[in-house]
């Protein structure tokens, strides 16, 4: 899939042109727009909390980092949030510029708990703009997402979300299982 080869005096990388997305089968907003009656017992039966999704992300980009790749791992909230706020910064975009490079340019991202960040049409167009730049690029992202396919484009937008499940093919998976934080 991801695989560095040495030539004389170059490295090629070769990186695949898919994503790799882990999502819920019952997403976080559903489950939310629930009668609290049935929510226990449908979170009981579909979690998607705290199964390991983001530790296999980071054991990932750990590998692709010591094979050679460049990987730029985010956490939703917050990188949206620096996003946001990079935008109103009186520094002529510099902020925002330095962000969204990161993002565009790196071999692969790694993007934990996209959707978690609450809808805004400013953040929409910000999902659009990484998600079909590297599209365009065929750069992948590889993600997790307490969000199902619909809830998912709900929080990201339409257009977004069909690029970035589109690009999966058979490596989107459904996740569901034990809260392994809650066993302990």
């Amino acid at each position: 899939m991801f695989k560095i080869s040495k030539q004389v005096d170059e490295k090629k990388k070769r990186i695949p042109a898919h994503n790799f997305g882990l999502i819920a089968v019952f997403g976080e907003q559903r489950l939310k727009e629930m009668p609290s009656s049935e929510r226990a017992v449908l979170k009981q039966q579909h979690n998607n909390f705290g199964i390991s999704k983001t530790h296999l992300q980071i054991a990932l980009s750990k590998q692709l980092i010591k094979e050679g790749f460049n990987v730029l791992v985010v956490s939703d909230v917050s990188f949206m949030e620096e996003l946001m706020q990079a935008k109103k910064m009186d520094d002529e975009g510099e902020t925002n510029y330095r962000l969204l490079s990161g993002a565009l340019s790196a071999d692969v991202l790694i993007w934990n708990d996209i959707g978690k960040v609450s809808w805004t049409e400013a953040r929409e167009r910000m999902y659009y703009t990484i998600i079909n730049e590297r599209y365009r690029k065929q750069k992948p992202i590889v993600f997790n997402s307490n969000e199902d396919r619909g809830t998912l484009a709900d929080k990201i937008g339409y257009a977004a979300a069909s690029r970035l499940i589109g690009e999966c093919g058979e490596y989107l998976l459904e996740a569901e299982g034990v809260d392994w934080r809650l066993k302990r």
